[in-house]
């Protein structure tokens, strides 16, 4: 059986930032995929929030992966288009399947070793803590680790290891969607259309714009895509007439409640957890998240003290900076008051936070 000193279990932005985190501070790392890509499939626009971390990670990458600053974040009424309010801090758009595959790259290049196709089934346990775990790939079917990092996204509270560890209540989480990358869409470069209305098919439309023409923009079915397609009375409609798709993946989000809410308790003995898997959301925030418990792992393994109580640290972190503006996208305007001042204060509370593992290792 192999040996490690951190198994990383999900290969999303959490989990790629948490193996980068803890093979650049010299732990023994194995992150394993349930997927065959990195990257893919794709479940999100690709939107990183303004904020110390973005702007660090964007400048390391250069031109390794394609993005774009937004300019404006414009929240807007779906049936006349009439703006009800902009920020100038909306971040950057990028490929996320494509920063993935380049943190995962740095990962190994760190030391992390990475295993695809290799999906956790159960936790090996002695005296009631884990000690590793069983995976379905005849490659890698079992490894042992002093700590385990969970990042198994947003499906753990479903049916995953949040569920199984007892950390969240027992709940039907996900509500499906399909995510459409539109070509000849009425966008443009810079800006990220947010439409809200009345009618739940118009609500929450949001083109995440990755240059004219081409943007990501998410509906429940692929029925209600082709009526909004053919209705004449919104201008979510009018911008996606003559659109097409070139690329369709599904996605998942919370089916009630605040999506981003996060559990009571992101530790359990020897297993933190990031992301989704943690109660999180957000791209910026699971791979903090990562960073966090990454360095906090190392820490722990190289003080020789991994008790639960030490690892509490990493909560800790997360709370005093995170915890002061989660991704609440749902329910940004009603608890911050406009996303100008979501954003506002997920940037303040993650100011001095930056992406350093990334830039030592390009």
């Amino acid at each position: 059986m192999s040996e490690f000193d951190v198994i990383v279990i999900g290969g999303g932005p959490a989990g790629c930032y948490a193996a980068l985190a803890a093979a650049t501070k010299g732990c023994t790392v194995a992150l394993f995929e349930e997927d065959g890509a990195i990257g893919w499939p794709r479940h999100d626009p690709g939107w990183l929030m303004e904020s110390d971390f973005a702007t660090s990670l964007i400048n390391a990458v250069g031109k390794a992966v394609p993005w774009s600053k937004v300019e404006e974040y414009r929240v807007c009424n779906s049936e006349s288009g009439e703006l009800i309010e902009k920020s100038k801090r909306g971040g950057y758009i990028v490929r996320r399947d494509l920063l993935e595959k380049e943190i995962a790259l740095l990962a190994v290049k760190a030391g992390a070793e990475l295993y695809l196709k290799t999906r956790v089934t159960n936790l090996i346990r002695s005296e009631g803590r884990a000690v590793g775990v069983e995976t379905g790939s005849t490659a890698m079917p079992k490894a042992e680790a002093k700590i385990i990092i969970c990042a198994d996204g947003i499906r753990s509270a479903g049916h995953g290891l949040a569920k199984k560890e007892g950390m969240c209540e027992s709940t039907n989480l996900l509500k499906p969607g399909i995510s459409y990358l539109l070509a000849n869409a009425e966008v443009s470069a810079g800006i990220i259309e947010h439409f809200l209305s009345s009618d739940p098919l118009l609500n929450y439309k949001t083109f995440f714009t990755h240059r004219d023409g081409l943007s990501v923009l998410g509906v429940p079915t692929s029925s209600a895509f082709h009526d909004l397609k053919q209705r004449r009375d919104n201008v979510v409609s009018q911008k996606i007439r003559h659109a097409f798709p070139i690329e369709i993946t599904g996605y998942s989000r919370t089916s009630s409640g605040k999506y981003a809410k996060y559990f009571e308790r992101m530790i359990k003995d020897n297993i933190l957890f990031v992301g989704d898997a943690s109660g999180g959301a957000g791209n910026i925030h699971g791979m903090v998240q990562g960073q966090f418990a990454g360095t906090v792992a190392a820490s722990a393994i190289k003080e020789r003290d991994i008790s639960e109580r030490r690892l509490f640290e990493y909560q800790d972190l997360v709370r005093n900076s995170l915890g002061k503006a989660p991704f609440y996208y749902f329910s940004a305007r009603e608890d911050f008051g406009s996303f100008d001042n979501w954003f506002h204060e997920v940037e303040t509370s993650t100011r001095g936070i930056t992406a350093m593992e990334f830039s030592l290792m390009r």
